[in-house]
């Protein structure tokens, strides 16, 4: 018969972690005082083991449930299911769980995730917030609920913040435009009311403003989503007018391949009749055809960020919060040139 293996003990695993038996146990009944390097090498010798204390009676004894709730306000939005695959990679890096909910940048719905997650005893929240929510916001900072805002900023609400400087972005990319020599530019938005879009645009008019080119209330177009057709929708109606733009700055990646397919059917070629520059430099935008010159986000910095922000505040409450401001880049591909005279 064969011998069963050995159960491993709380000394091999502080062996295997290179740290005391105190330090383990610590570790083990959430008694505090270890730093999380420390602790994460503790888990890690844990689990390369297979030492499984009794989680059941340990969770109860620190009334932890290792769970955090990661809110998101557009999960089919290919820069949003990015950032929520990469704060759960990470959360799970440190032995959470991630509970991923979709808004859809509705009010309501996103308060009854709140709730649930709040049920499930979470240890904590991460979530892109509808900027209409601030009630709701600010009752989990008064219950004290760790929380880390990304990629809204609500200057009312004392909690972690991590966001890129959209404004800049906008500004840069019209600059870039300005530059080849466009003057007649179009912008594809998205719904006016989400924070960073606003920024961005912010951003446009203080650069439209700076370099004296036309200011056209006709060239900003926003509509209901941040998708492909909105893109699609928006360029067609630009590229017909009488006096259509020489470039289109669509504010995501994704409504920026709605304007170029627009432009294909319109029998427009990019870059030689029509520059077009996205926003956020998502893994589609080097396969476009041609590559898409683009506004670079750092998400996975902002997503890493974020989990960093929310493991520190869940160890040191009474830590001030903190505002990270990340910054954006321009990645000159194919899709822009100086127009035709």
């Amino acid at each position: 018969m064969a011998e069963r293996p050995s159960i491993p003990t709380m000394v091999e695993v502080a062996e295997e972690a290179q740290v005391s038996i105190a330090t383990v146990s610590r570790v083990i009944n959430g008694s505090g005082g270890v730093s999380k390097k420390l602790e994460k090498r503790v888990l890690n010798a844990m689990q390369k083991l297979h030492y499984h204390p009794s989680s059941m009676a340990s969770n109860l004894k620190r009334q932890r449930s290792m769970l955090v709730g990661i809110v998101i306000p557009i999960l089919e939005h290919p820069a949003y299911s990015r950032m929520a695959s990469v704060i759960e990679k990470k959360l799970f890096e440190y032995h959470y769980r991630a509970i991923i909910c979709n808004s859809e940048e509705d009010e309501a719905r996103e308060n009854a995730y709140i709730e649930m997650l709040l049920r499930q005893r979470v240890e904590g929240i991460i979530i892109n917030s509808s900027a209409r929510n601030t009630h709701y916001l600010a009752e989990l900072k008064n219950n004290n609920i760790p929380m880390v805002l990304f990629d809204r900023t609500l200057p009312d609400i004392p909690c972690n913040q991590v966001f890129c400087d959209n404004s800049l972005g906008g500004y840069t990319g019209i600059k870039y435009l300005v530059e080849l020599g466009h003057r007649r530019i179009g912008v594809v938005g998205a719904p006016s009311y989400p924070e960073p879009i606003i920024r961005r645009i912010r951003g446009i008019r203080e650069a439209i403003a700076a370099f004296g080119i036309d200011d056209d209330p006709a060239l900003l177009v926003t509509g209901d989503t941040q998708l492909f057709d909105m893109g699609y929708e928006a360029a067609r109606h630009l590229l017909q007018m009488e006096n259509r733009p020489t470039a289109i700055f669509a504010l995501t990646d994704v409504t920026a391949v709605g304007v170029m397919h627009a432009a294909a059917e319109l029998n427009l070629k990019i870059p030689d009749d029509l520059s077009v520059i996205g926003y956020d430099d998502l893994p589609i935008s080097a396969y476009t055809m041609p590559p898409l010159t683009t506004i670079a986000q750092p998400l996975v910095e902002m997503g890493e960020t974020a989990v960093e922000l929310l493991l520190q505040q869940i160890e040191n409450p009474h830590l001030a919060p903190e505002k990270a401001v990340l910054p954006t880049s321009l990645v000159i591909r194919k899709s822009t040139a100086p127009p035709r005279l």
